[in-house]
Order: C-alpha cells, then structure tokens, then sequence
C-alpha cells in the first residue's frame, strides 16, 4: 500500500510523515515536496522522497506512481490560486492509479457565503475530490492553535498589543498535532471513504481570550486592540505583511497574505468558523 504524503516538507507533511512511520514501514511511504532534501532524513529511513510541484504539472506523474492513497494537504498559496493548484494534484493522482484521497480543508467551507478567501478555496477544492472518481475523505480542521502560538502572540508579547477586528466571535481552535493524528488514522485505516470529519477544539475561545492568555503565559502584559478591518490592514502594513500574496512570502514576516488574515478575522467576528 503506496501512502503519498503532498506537501511533506511543511509542518503538517513532515509530522504526518513521522507518524505513518510508527503505523506503517517506510517503503510504503511516497513523500511528495519541492525540496526533496529537506526530506533526507526520511528517505534514509527507506521512505521515497519526491519531487513534485502542483505548479509543475509534468512533476506530478513520476511523484504519484505507486501509490494508492493520498494525503492532499492543501497548499499555502491562499489567495494564488490555490483550487488550481489542488486540481492539477487529483487528476494527476487519478491517472497514477490512486484509489483514495483524504483532503485537508476547513471547518464551514462549504457554507455559502464564507467570507474567509482560504474557506471559499477550500469549497471550490472539496467538490473536484469528491467527483474525482476515487474514494474520498475531508479532513475540515479548524483553526491551528499553533498559528496563534507560533507567529501571532510573540508578536503581541513583543509589542505588547494584540490588534483585532474579530470583537467578540469565537472560534474552537485545535492543535495541528491533533489533525495530523488524525489524518495518519485514517490514511492506515478501513472505514473512512465518502466521509466528511470535522476536526475542532474543545472550547470555543475569541482573539481576546487568546491574548490574555499570551500575557499569562508570557508573563507580560498584552492590551487587546479592538480595530476595524482597515485598521487590520494597516497593522499588518506596518510590520511589512503584504496584502496580497506575493512569490514565496519569503520576505514578510508571516506566511500569510494580510487580506487573508483579514478575512479570516471577519469571519470569526460573524460566527463563520465554528463548527
């Protein structure tokens, strides 16, 4: 059984990558990424390290020969075209001879009217796994606590500001850890086809919620901003985020395009992204 891993350089690729290794042998692992040598370590372990570029349609054959289930982890191009990038990856795994695809989505994206723009590419998405012709699974985790740990609270325990427009929306933030785990259950287990999971935390908590606890846990003090969504904007342009995605993001200091964030945090303020 071939288990190919897309996007397994990234943090969610690389942690699925460890632990399919303690469900399954390593021969049977197909690690899919842009910089196979970010991947050494796995592929001294007997796994098969590839290159493949959904931007590079003609990669994607060699990638997927051989394997008959697929972890498609969505891309970190929010705002680049990201459905096109998903769709060249299912019908290249389709003429690979691949028999199951689990995607990894987002809680609510497939209600109409979703403000986030990562949460309507996630919608465009589900519909070409799910007429793919193949077994299918999607994995809609809600928002990674460790976004908020990782980039965003350092930068408020920095400042000492933690600047919103999500006011008091509320949203069930899970660890990453958690939808990983996940998802390597169900790449090594029967009983998962034709099923939609809808991963989320256990309390429902807002941006201010989440600030208090980075003064707490910081031990310094973080004043929760109340903005409107230009003032959002200007945040982010005044610590360098682009607005819209540009290149590889090398260059900003977050991942993330700011009218992405934006809309993220709108749809947090209207409820959008509790599940």
């Amino acid at each position: 059984m071939g288990i190919i891993v897309t996007g397994a350089s990234g943090h969610f690729g690389r942690r699925a990558a460890e632990l399919l290794l303690e469900r399954v042998p390593a021969r049977e692992l197909i690690l899919v990424t842009r910089h196979p040598a970010k991947l050494s370590e796995f592929a001294a372990r007997g796994a098969s390290v590839r290159r493949g570029d959904f931007d590079d349609p003609a990669s994607l054959p060699a990638a997927f020969a051989g394997g008959e289930r697929m972890l498609l982890i969505s891309t970190d191009k929010v705002g680049g075209g990201r459905p096109a990038q998903h769709g060249r990856a299912i019908d290249a795994a389709v003429r690979a001879g691949v028999r199951h695809i689990a995607y990894t989505s987002f809680v609510n994206a497939d209600v109409p009217g979703h403000p986030a723009i990562s949460c309507s590419e996630h919608r465009d998405t589900e519909p070409l796994v799910k007429g793919s012709g193949v077994d299918w699974t999607i994995l809609r985790n809600n928002q990674y606590s460790e976004a908020l740990a990782e980039f965003v609270a350092p930068a408020a325990l920095a400042s000492g500001r933690w600047v919103s427009c999500s006011r008091a929306g509320r949203v069930g933030f899970v660890s990453r850890e958690d939808c990983v785990a996940v998802a390597a259950v169900v790449m090594t287990t029967s009983g998962h086809a034709g099923r939609t999971y809808n991963l989320t935390g256990p309390e429902l908590l807002s941006f201010g919620d989440a600030a208090r606890l980075a003064a707490e846990l910081g031990g310094r003090p973080v004043e929760y901003v109340e903005v409107d969504e230009e003032g959002r904007f200007r945040s982010w342009d005044a610590i360098g985020v682009p607005r819209h995605i540009t290149g590889d993001m090398a260059r900003s200091p977050l991942p993330w395009p700011s009218d992405e964030m934006v809309s993220f945090e709108v749809a947090i303020r209207d409820g959008y992204p509790v599940s």
